[in-house]
C-alpha cells in the first residue's frame, strides 16, 4: 500500500515542483528585461541630454570661452571671426562706380566689385552684422574712407579666394561734417571689425591704413600696407592670429590691447614698430605675443621696436628686431618663451629703454586701465595717441568714436551720387555673429544708380 502511495504521489510533487520552478524562470527574466529596459532609456536620456549639452555649448562658443583665462585665444576669435570662406548664396553684388556713395542700411553679406575712382561705400546699418566681400576691387579716392562704416553692431571685410584688391586715399581726409566724424583711414570704421580671407587687400593712405574705432580682429588674408601714419589702429583691441602683413608706416600698429596670436609680419616704421596706448578704458594697456612670426626694422632716431605704455609680455613667437632701442614699456616686461634677436642678436631678457615701470599682473579683455597708465603718463618722444587722446577719440584726427544716431553722411565725394542697398531701417543684434536671417537681394543683380540721397531701397 506504501508503495502505491509514493509511486503516485511522488511524480506529482516532482511535477509541481517544476512548474514553479518555470514560473520563478519567467518572473526572474521578465524583471531583468524591465531593468535592462529601464537603463537603456536612461543611458539614452542621459546621452541625449549630453549631446543637447555639448551642441549648446558649441552653438554659444563666445560665452563658453568668456570665462576662460586670458591666455585662451577662443576668447578673442569668433567662429565667424574664423571663417574664411563665407556662404554667399544670399549674398548682393555691388559694382563700384565712379563718383558714387553706396550706402549698406542692412544686415547682409555684400560682394563687392570693379574699378572706380572717389567711390565710397558707407556703412550705416545700426546694430547689423555686415559682411564686405572684395572680389578683385579697386578703388582709388582724393579725400573719403574707401570703406566708411558709420554705424553698425560689427562689419567684416573678407578678401575672396584668389582675389588682388587694392584701395587707396591718395588727398588729405575730408571730415564728416554731418555726422561729426573726422575719418582718417582708407578702411574707417566706428565699429568692431574683422579683416578675413584668403585674398590679398594692397592699402595706400595718406594718413592711416586700417582702423576701428573699436575692436579690430584680423583671422586671415594677405595685407599689403603703406601708410604716411599708422598701419593698423584701433582704440580698445586689436587680436590677430593669422594672415600675412607687409607694413610699411610711421607706426605699424597701435591700440590700447595689442595681441598677436599668429601670423607673418613685415613692419618697417619711422616712430613705433607695435605700440599699446591708452585708447580707450575697456582693456589695460599692454602689448602679448604668443606667436607668430615678426621681423621689425625701425628708422634711426627716437624709436621703439615694441613699445607699451603698460606691460609688455611675450610667450611665444620668432621675432627679430633691428632698431637702437627694441622694446619700451611703462609697466612689467616678461619673455616667458618665443624666439627674439635684437640686431642678429638672440636675447633671454627684455631690455628697456626708459626703465620699468610698476609691475602688473594679468589682464581681462574687459579689465580697466590700471592706475598711472593712463594718456598723461607718455614718453617726451611719442607722437600719436599716446601724446593725450582721451578715450574713444583719435588725438591725431580729432575723430570723437560714439557719434551715432546720426544720419546717412555719404563721402565728401566731388560730384557723388548714393545707391543705398537694403532698407533704412536697423537690423537686429545678433549674438555669436550670426547674421538674424535677414539677407540682401539676390546674389546676381547689379544694383542701379540712385538719383538722390535717398537713394532706393533695395
Amino acid at each position: 500500500m506504501k508503495n502505491k502511495f509514493f509511486r503516485v504521489l511522488f511524480p506529482a510533487a516532482i511535477l509541481g515542483l517544476s512548474i514553479v520552478l518555470t514560473a520563478y524562470a519567467a518572473n526572474s527574466s521578465n524583471a531583468s528585461e524591465t531593468t535592462t529596459a529601464s537603463e537603456s532609456t536612461v543611458d539614452s536620456e542621459t546621452s541625449e541630454a549630453s549631446e543637447t549639452s555639448e551642441a549648446a555649448g558649441g552653438a554659444d562658443g563666445e560665452k563658453k570661452a568668456a570665462g576662460e583665462e586670458n591666455a585662451s585665444s577662443d576668447e578673442w576669435y569668433s567662429d565667424r571671426d574664423m571663417e574664411q570662406s563665407p556662404d554667399t548664396s544670399d549674398a548682393k553684388t555691388i559694382e563700384v562706380t565712379d563718383g558714387q556713395t553706396l550706402s549698406i542700411t542692412e544686415e547682409g553679406t555684400y560682394i563687392l566689385r570693379g574699378t572706380a575712382s572717389d567711390c565710397t561705400v558707407l556703412v550705416n546699418a545700426p546694430e547689423a552684422k555686415v559682411q564686405l566681400i572684395l572680389d578683385n576691387v579697386t578703388v582709388t579716392n582724393t579725400s573719403s574712407p574707401v570703406i566708411y562704416v558709420l554705424d553698425a553692431d560689427k562689419c567684416f571685410v573678407t578678401t575672396a579666394e584668389g582675389s588682388e584688391n587694392a584701395l587707396t586715399v591718395s588727398g588729405t581726409f575730408t571730415e564728416d561734417t554731418e555726422n561729426d566724424v573726422k575719418t582718417d583711414a582708407v578702411i574707417f570704421a566706428k565699429s568692431d571689425l574683422t579683416l578675413n580671407g584668403t585674398g590679398t587687400l594692397t592699402i595706400n593712405s595718406t594718413d592711416n591704413g586700417i582702423t576701428s574705432k573699436d575692436e579690430l580682429t584680423v583671422t586671415g588674408g594677405t595685407y599689403n600696407i603703406t601708410a604716411s601714419g599708422k598701419g593698423l589702429e584701433s582704440n580698445d583691441s586689436t587680436a590677430i592670429c593669422d594672415g600675412t602683413f607687409t607694413i610699411d608706416a610711421k607706426e605699424g600698429m597701435e591700440s590700447t590691447y595689442v595681441r598677436i596670436d599668429g601670423g607673418t609680419f613685415e613692419i618697417s616704421a619711422s616712430d613705433d614698430g607695435i605700440n599699446a596706448a591708452a585708447n580707450s578704458d575697456k582693456n589695460e594697456v599692454q602689448v602679448e605675443i604668443n606667436g607668430g612670426t615678426l621681423s621689425i626694422k625701425m628708422g634711426a632716431g627716437d624709436t621703439d621696436g615694441i613699445d607699451s605704455n603698460g606691460d609688455l609680455t611675450i610667450n611665444g613667437g620668432n621675432i627679430s628686431i633691428e632698431c637702437n632701442s627694441p622694446f619700451d614699456y611703462d609697466g612689467t616686461g616678461e619673455l616667458n618663451g618665443g624666439t627674439v634677436v635684437v640686431n642678429g642678436e638672440e636675447v633671454t631678457e627684455l631690455t628697456n629703454q626708459f626703465g620699468g615701470g610698476m609691475g602688473k599682473g594679468g589682464m581681462g579683455k574687459e579689465g580697466m586701465t590700471p592706475d598711472g597708465h593712463g594718456p598723461g603718463n607718455q614718453h617726451p618722444g611719442d607722437t600719436d595717441a599716446n601724446s593725450g587722446s582721451t578715450d574713444e577719440t583719435d588725438a591725431e584726427s580729432g575723430s570723437t568714436d560714439e557719434s551715432t544716431g546720426k544720419t546717412d553722411a555719404g563721402a565728401s565725394n566731388p560730384g557723388a551720387g548714393n545707391q543705398v542697398f537694403g532698407r533704412k531701417e536697423p537690423g537686429n543684434r545678433q549674438k555669436n555673429d550670426q547674421d538674424s536671417g535677414s539677407t540682401a537681394a539676390d546674389s546676381e543683380s547689379t544694383p542701379t544708380v540712385g538719383e538722390s540721397a535717398g537713394g532706393q531701397g533695395i
